[in-house]
């Protein structure tokens, strides 16, 4: 029987020589010679098969599995790109871009479950100290051809201090390359906890510093690790002083402060009907308070407008 014979059946002259298997020599030998067939074609059918394999760990995971979520009003996730190892993982969130600049606005995150792990063993993450050779390093390769300026401002977020830095490249873009490490103060004694790597590289063709800042500013790291020592942010701060006290009022919107104090405007009532008065022509009646000036009742700026008590 040929290979062919094997995969598409048999011929009828074959089948006629395996009755006559059947018949000679029982029902034994014909399970014999049908057990061979069938692994003679399971061994063809392996031979044909192959396992495609990739050279990267890297794998896309949806939108709603990003680390870092960008605040509200953008910009936008567009893809999620992450790798596993073996004591954290690390994401490169792509965002949505508006420039002419060559790259990709993205969040560049790791989380690692143990700081304390063996850095020498394969498919595992390490988080190496802020330099200034490496932001630099990271900064030529994430915005090539783009001079960046760090900046000396102490700025922080929520989560802690972070450094930035921003550049014009030759398209007009203005764009900001931020980076923070967030990892306890004090170092766990019995089980290390674990750590946070951010990276953003932020282009825009007409976004201002603080427009791209408040991105910074505002993002939220929506995942963490179901277990007790896994606590990059240290202890939770600490009340203010007089908080909950006798005789330490505290005022919303500074209104302890007369420069920040809320403004409360009344109403002015408007006659609805002036009466007319009749005066001679050659008479002519000074004011009795002098000249009077206009008011500029237009509300000041950045203050809240509170409305009048009913009535007035």
């Amino acid at each position: 029987m040929s290979r062919n014979q094997m995969h598409f059946g048999a011929t009828a002259s074959e089948a006629c020589i395996a009755c006559d298997h059947w018949h000679a020599g029982g029902p034994g030998r014909f399970l014999k010679w049908l057990t061979a067939a069938t692994i003679l074609m399971s061994v063809t059918a392996c031979a044909g098969r192959s396992d495609l394999g990739y050279a990267s760990l890297n794998s896309e995971v949806p939108a709603t599995r990003a680390v870092i979520v960008p605040p509200p009003g953008g910009p936008s996730i567009v893809a999620v790109l992450q790798q596993a190892y073996q004591n954290g993982i690390s994401q490169e969130i792509a965002l949505s871009t508006a420039s002419l600049t060559s790259g990709q606005n993205a969040f560049y995150v790791s989380l690692l479950n143990n700081t304390a792990s063996n850095m020498e063993l394969p498919e595992t993450l390490s988080l190496p100290p802020l330099t200034p050779d490496r932001i630099e390093r990271e900064m030529e390769e994430r915005i090539p051809g783009v001079e960046m300026q760090t900046s000396l401002v102490y700025v922080q977020n929520k989560f802690g201090p972070f450094g930035f830095a921003t550049g014009r490249s030759a398209s007009g873009d203005l764009c900001l390359y931020a980076w923070q490490q967030i990892e306890p103060d004090k170092p766990a004694i019995l089980v290390p906890g674990g750590a946070v790597s951010v990276r953003l590289r932020l282009c825009d063709a007409d976004a201002t510093v603080d427009q791209l800042l408040r991105v910074m500013y505002g993002y939220t790291i929506a995942a963490y690790y179901r277990q007790e020592s896994w606590n990059p942010y240290g202890d939770p701060p600490s009340p203010p002083a007089g908080f909950g006290q006798v005789d330490a009022p505290m005022y919303p919107l500074g209104l302890d402060r007369r420069e920040d104090a809320t403004v409360i405007r009344r109403r002015m009532a408007v006659p609805t009907e002036t009466p007319r008065r009749f005066v001679d022509k050659d008479t002519v009646e000074p004011s009795p308070s002098g000249p009077t000036t206009p008011q500029n009742t237009a509300p000041l700026g950045g203050y809240p407008i509170v409305p009048p008590p009913p009535g007035e």
